[in-house]
């Protein structure tokens, strides 16, 4: 019995083969200029980082009014002599900023071989004094300068033996808070004060910049007697004239003195 074959057909696939490209001739003109310019490069930076044409020597300062200049003038003066390229400024600034004066610090240069110190200084609030030390302070209780004495157009906070009065911290007495929170509530309100005074016993009393005079008693309801203050200023502002003082230290039973009683009575 014959057996049919089958022809086997065979499909070979064939990759097209790819025209042969040009190789790209390097371009010498641009390797040439592309080096060259490296090399100026180079030579620039290296020109700019050595010649003392950009070397520092002027250091110019303003701002300065409470600080001690001397020591922002060390401090800043670091920068005499370096590259005015290489100048690291943070330190410096970083330095400056610590002193109890300063509230904020910029620094810049001005080429070839200057440099400028522009200080803001804290503005201050209050003077607080423990009758022995007088401080400039923030109406945050930060103390940041010390003076000889009373300070004009600043109103006074007399802490007595209640804290420690030092240029440099934060008062911490609740009795000294408590006396701050007067004054912001003052100043908020309109009100003049001259004086905020603590007796041993921790009673606060007010002086409007007079003789007439405010007793807030302890450091409590500070917000609803100073409404009261107030309230009793806006309907009766003769009272800063004709009284001798006004007591709230119960809000409850306010009572003010005129000033015929109260001589009358001493």
């Amino acid at each position: 019995m014959k057996h049919s074959r089958r022809q086997q057909t065979r499909y070979v696939t064939r990759t097209p083969q790819r025209a042969p490209r040009n190789k790209r001739k390097p371009n010498y003109l641009l390797l040439i200029t592309a080096f060259t310019t490296a090399m100026i490069l180079a030579g620039s930076i290296s020109f700019a980082l050595r010649t003392p044409t950009l070397s520092i020597d002027q250091v110019q300062i303003k701002g300065i009014h409470l600080a001690d200049k001397s020591a922002i003038t060390t401090m800043a003066m670091q920068a005499h002599g370096q590259n005015i390229l290489l100048l690291r400024k943070s330190p410096i600034i970083r330095k400056i900023r610590e002193i109890n004066e300063i509230k904020n610090v910029k620094m810049g240069r001005r080429f070839p071989n200057r440099v400028w110190v522009r200080v803001w200084e804290r503005k201050p609030d209050v003077v607080i004094t423990d009758n022995s030390c007088y401080c400039l302070a923030q109406s945050d209780g930060f103390m940041f300068h010390r003076t000889s004495g009373p300070v004009k157009g600043l109103p006074i906070v007399e802490l007595g033996d209640s804290e420690r009065v030092k240029a440099g911290k934060k008062v911490s007495s609740m009795i000294a808070q408590c006396a701050l929170e007067v004054f912001k509530y003052a100043r908020k309100d309109g009100l003049k004060l001259s004086k905020i005074s603590v007796d041993p016993d921790g009673d606060m009393c007010l002086n409007m910049g007079s003789d007439f005079y405010v007793k807030l008693g302890q450091p409590d309801d500070i917000a609803l007697k100073m409404s009261l203050l107030r309230n009793t200023l806006a309907h009766k502002p003769s009272i800063v004239r004709d009284g001798a003082y006004i007591d709230l230290s119960c809000p409850k039973y306010p009572v003010w003195k005129p000033k015929e009683v109260a001589q009358a009575a001493s």
